[in-house]
């Protein structure tokens, strides 16, 4: 695997469960921004610990560098600290909160679940402007910014795996095509 496709993969899970965080985040009453934010990293960390299980796999199989898993396992650790620190600072507020880290991320993984699940409300919440509230301001320019990134990157993707299906083309002989025809 390359490691286009690996970074893109990485990016696409905030990319994907941030507005299905925010929805169900918000879905009883707006906590304000820690809970936003606590609820998308969570998500991710969950998301992130999926892709990661399955890039040990292509790791042990050897298309993945140890040094893309390490990287991977540093943002997962810090997405998971950070959302943590975030429900904290919530300080219990109407009995949110995980307990302890390693549940966090456990949630996560349901959190994940249903970001997914809302993505699609989420999106259509976002084109009439009732999804984010004033404080998600930051929230909303990071899922920007990472959106323009993931685009940009899967165009390089793209780009990359044509150029290699092109070469892999030009060097079939052409007796071998299998556009043409073959005889009885």
């Amino acid at each position: 695997m390359g490691w286009k496709k690996y970074w893109l993969m990485v990016l696409l899970v905030f990319v994907i469960t941030q507005p299905g965080s925010i929805t169900f985040a918000n879905w009883d009453a707006p906590y304000g921004f820690y809970k936003d934010l606590s609820v998308w990293l969570g998500s991710a960390a969950g998301g992130l610990l999926l892709v990661l299980t399955y890039d040990l796999y292509e790791w042990r199989n050897g298309k993945l560098s140890s040094v893309n898993l390490l990287l991977v396992g540093v943002i997962l650790v810090l997405t998971a600290i950070i959302g943590y620190r975030a429900e904290l600072a919530l300080g219990g507020e109407m009995g949110y909160g995980s307990g302890n880290i390693v549940l966090f991320v456990i949630g996560g993984l349901i959190g994940f679940t249903l970001s997914v699940m809302l993505l699609i409300v989420s999106l259509l919440h976002i084109l009439t402007g009732e999804l984010y509230y004033p404080y998600d301001r930051p929230l909303v320019i990071a899922w920007l910014v990472m959106m323009v990134t993931t685009l940009l990157l899967g165009a390089a993707y793209l780009k990359e795996r044509r150029r290699g299906e092109l070469t892999e083309q030009e060097g079939r002989d052409p007796s071998e095509s299998s556009s043409e025809p073959r005889g009885p």
